[in-house]
This record gives C-alpha cells, sequence and structure tokens, in this order.
C-alpha cells in the first residue's frame, strides 16, 4: 500500500485489515496461480477503491458493530478484486510487460492462463460479494463489470484512429476508472445504512475525482519515468490510445502530430510526439481539466455532513490530484 494514507492512521489500519483478508482470500492452494495473483493483487497499489469503500461507510449511523465493519472490510476486498481482474484483462489487450513494477500474468503464464486468472479473481469477488452485500450493492457491481466490458471494447476500436473527440475521451475514462470511484463510495454508505442524500452525493463526488485521477494518470504517461511510475512512460501512445494530452495537442498542432501516429510505434517517435504535446502546453491544459472536476467533487464534499470521513474524502481528493505516481 502507498503512503496516500499515512495522515489517516485509522484508515491505514482498517486497510490493512483488507490487504490480509486479500492475501487469505487469494491464498487457494487448488488455484494454481494462487501466488502470482496474490503477488499481482499485493504488489503495493494505492488501494483507493477499498479505502472508498471504507470512507463511504463512514457517513453511515454509528453503532453497528464489529460485525457490519467486517462485512465492509470484506466488500472493499471484492470491489478491489474486482479492479484487479479488469487490470489483468487490460494488460492482455495492451501486451504490456510491466504491471506495478512486475511482470505481467499474461508475461509470464500466457494469455489463456491470465485471462482465466482474471476470471478467477471476479469470481472471489462475486463470491465476497454474494457472501456480504445486499441485494441492491450486488446488482450494482454486477451492472458495473459490464460498463467496464462496454468502455474497454470502444476503447479497443477506436486504438490507432487517435480521435480528436474530447467527449469521446471522456466517455471512456467515465466507464473505465470513474465510474468504480462513484461506485465504491456508494456501496459503502448504501451498506452502512447512510441518508440517501449523503449516498447520492458520495456518488456524485467519487465520479468527479475518478474523471481527475484517471486525466493525470495520463498525463503522467507523459511526464513522469519508467521508475516512478513503475510501468512504461508513453505506452498509451505505443498502444495507439489517444488521451487527453494528445488529444488537445492534436487540436493545436495536427500538422506535425498526425504524420508520427501511425503503426509501427517505434520508440523514436513515442518521444518526438511526447516531445510535440508538452511543448504545445497541452499537459497544463489537460491538467486544468483535472482541476476542474477536483473542484467539482469538493462542491459535493462539502455538503456532506461534518465527520472524519469527510476530511479524509477532502484529503484524497486533493492528493490524488497532485500525485506524482
Amino acid at each position: 500500500m502507498t503512503d496516500i494514507w499515512n495522515n489517516s492512521p485509522h484508515l491505514s489500519k482498517r486497510l490493512d485489515r483488507v490487504e490480509t483478508l486479500l492475501a487469505e482470500i487469494l491464498s487457494d492452494p487448488g488455484f494454481p496461480l494462487a501466488e502470482p495473483t496474490k503477488r499481482l493483487v499485493l504488489s503495493g497499489g494505492k488501494m483507493l477503491r477499498p479505502a472508498f469503500v471504507i470512507i463511504g461507510s463512514g457517513f453511515g449511523p454509528k453503532g453497528k458493530g464489529p460485525s457490519r465493519e467486517d462485512s465492509i472490510h470484506h466488500i472493499a476486498a471484492a470491489v478491489e478484486l474486482i479492479h484487479t481482474a479488469s487490470l489483468v484483462h487490460d494488460d492482455i489487450i495492451d501486451d504490456a510487460a510491466i504491471r506495478r513494477g512486475i511482470s505481467t500474468l499474461h508475461t509470464d503464464f500466457g494469455v489463456t492462463n491470465a485471462i482465466l486468472a482474471g476470471d478467477w479473481l471476479f469470481s472471489q469477488s462475486f463470491r465476497l460479494v454474494a457472501d456480504y452485500a445486499d441485494l441492491k450493492s450486488t446488482r450494482i457491481l454486477a451492472r458495473f463489470v459490464g460498463s467496464i466490458c462496454s468502455a474497454e471494447i470502444g476503447q479497443d476500436m477506436g486504438k490507432f484512429r487517435f480521435s480528436t473527440s474530447k467527449r469521446s475521451y471522456l466517455r471512456t475514462i467515465a466507464g473505465k476508472t470513474a465510474a468504480l470511484f462513484s461506485l465504491s463510495l456508494h456501496v459503502g454508505a448504501s451498506e452502512a445504512k447512510a441518508d440517501p442524500f449523503v449516498t447520492q452525493a458520495l456518488r456524485r463526488a467519487g465520479y468527479d475525482i475518478g474523471m481527475a485521477f484517471q486525466i493525470i494518470d495520463d498525463i503522467l504517461d507523459y511526464e513522469s519515468d519508467d521508475k516512478t511510475l513503475r510501468k512504461p512512460v508513453g505506452n498509451d501512445i505505443k498502444e495507439g490510445l489517444c488521451t487527453l494530452p494528445l488529444i488537445l495537442a492534436l487540436k493545436k498542432d495536427e500538422s506535425s502530430l498526425r504524420p508520427l501516429l501511425r503503426k509501427p510505434m517505434d520508440d523514436r517517435r513515442v518521444s518526438e510526439i511526447v516531445r510535440l504535446v508538452i511543448s504545445a502546453g497541452a499537459l497544463d491544459e489537460a491538467r486544468r481539466t483535472a482541476q476542474r472536476f477536483t473542484a467539482r467533487a469538493r462542491v459535493e464534499i462539502e455538503r456532506l455532513p461534518p465527520c472524519p470521513a469527510k476530511q479524509e474524502l477532502m484529503a484524497a481528493a486533493d492528493a490524488l490530484l497532485q500525485r506524482r505516481y
């Protein structure tokens, strides 16, 4: 787990319990890839989605007791498994060799086995949800998996077209990233029996935080380095993905960029594209878009009743906007 939660010791302690729970769930001797799959899940991810489940639950009425807290931890673990399963399948689609600083499952064990490992993670998530979440939350989570698939198909069909449609880009990241942030806060609050007004405000805040998070992620693909990012820089370009920085740069200097956007995408051309995107000022403009989403999230958070969870959520929204990895 990263240091993003260092200023929230109570939340950090609960996330440690979720990680312990994940380790137990993934230590299945009957599954041949249990150990490498567990290594991926526990390889130092930010644990954002489980944290948001827990934060969301902090807006419910008090006095639910240890049993309710245990259920929230299991649901938080289920959400992290859904996220990791989607990453496994995403890495296969993108033929990515590195994830979180370690080799991807399909690189080490082949595409077929990696697909099945991702499916196994989904199955473990569904089991946890069936055992610990109410029916409403179960239905919401099931719909979300469909949303991931739809967004991923749309993104894959658009590879190497390098469309300049900002609306299409935002729709894709809404389905792939923002939806799970929104869902995590919503499910946590719903399971804790929070007021419906609070639950809906959290859902909207989660969406905006998720949109800002993904835009920053796409900016970092241009300005970070392999060691900090723990995955290859410029990988989106190599995979034919047109994220917001490139969309904005194309609108400013399409004559220089468009001839470079063709297969095969070698390292020299990727470096030149990165240089042109940066020189066009597209990263700063993209960052301003992320800042607007974060500002919208802050408006929703301000409407929430005062409690430690509100402070944690506000701090997380600000920290994710400023992150460098």
